[in-house]
């Protein structure tokens, strides 16, 4: 009947739209979509008012039983109840029962191994990839982590080239409808590894494809290098955004600029085109499409 979800990160949007969608009265507590481009997650915001969905973005402080199901509380004092409760506030990694202490490798304040960037950990003749070393959260990203892992724990004599993880243009897709998702960095990200920042948000309703669709819920963003044109990450609210970031990540691994995407060819109604679109509005060209 009623869902509360505790946690605004992928886990907690995809599935308090889920069962919104199913026909739960859902209410979700924290921060919505705490690592995206603040533009896309003001666009959720509205996706998830449409859904029905309460959004009550502060901490919960305490939950305890109610006549009904569940009550959870804020840190401001207000409740929120339904029938069940979801908890996603992420994960902890299952390090205690190791030992690894005994073997002599390292753990963080979080409990995660600390590994180098061949996956090495503190005893040289022990690694460890995915979550539990603390990588991106991704399958794969731990798939790439095992696959540096197993090449250099196999290279323990040095007679091959170290192996190691390249994140430039990571691609992250977030199953909401529309989908979230991002490849590169974003704007706080490129401001803070010290990048001189421009970018540029194109809405929906400048893409042909979305009008097509009757949905223009949504925008792409694209974060560039203002010395040098060069792409650092791109960033989409839409329908089938997560299919447009393997150009995103083609992109910035080649270290394409803005006017290299703009005069890139795009296939005409398609989501994708809008990363040409967005493109070209680092020229000051009105947000076209090549044929509408």
């Amino acid at each position: 009947e009623s869902l509360v979800v505790i946690g605004g990160g992928y886990v907690g949007m995809e599935q308090a739209q889920l069962f919104a969608h199913l026909g739960s009265r859902v209410s979700l507590v924290g921060r919505l979509a705490p690592g995206a481009e603040p533009e896309l997650a003001e666009g959720l915001r509205a996706v998830f008012a449409d859904d029905g969905i309460t959004v009550v973005e502060e901490h919960a402080a305490a939950v305890q039983p109610h006549d009904r199901g569940v009550l959870v509380t804020t840190t401001s004092g207000r409740q929120v109840s339904g029938a069940r409760l979801l908890v996603a506030t992420g994960r902890s990694p299952r390090t205690d029962g190791l030992n690894l202490a005994a073997a002599g490798v390292k753990v963080d304040g979080g409990g995660f191994i600390v590994v180098d960037q061949a996956q090495r950990t503190s005893n040289p003749r022990v690694f460890a990839a995915g979550d539990v070393s603390g990588a991106p959260q991704y399958v794969y990203v731990a798939a790439a982590g095992g696959r540096v892992a197993a090449q250099n724990a196999l290279n323990l004599d040095g007679s091959a080239p170290i192996a190691s993880i390249d994140y430039r243009g990571m691609p992250a897709v977030v199953f909401t409808r529309p989908q979230l998702a991002s490849a590169g960095l974003t704007e706080a990200d490129a401001l803070i590894q010290g990048y001189g920042c421009d970018c540029r948000v194109l809405n929906l309703s400048d893409v042909p494809r979305a009008l097509v669709n009757h949905d223009t819920r949504g925008a792409v963003k694209l974060v560039a290098d203002a010395a040098t044109g060069t792409v650092l990450g791109v960033h989409a609210l839409a329908d089938g955004a997560g299919e447009m970031m393997l150009a995103a990540t083609y992109a910035i691994r080649a270290g394409m600029t803005v006017d290299d995407l703009a005069d890139t060819w795009a296939p005409y109604l398609t989501m994708a085109e809008s990363l040409r679109i967005v493109a070209g509005l680092f020229r000051n060209q009105m947000p076209t499409s090549c044929c509408a």
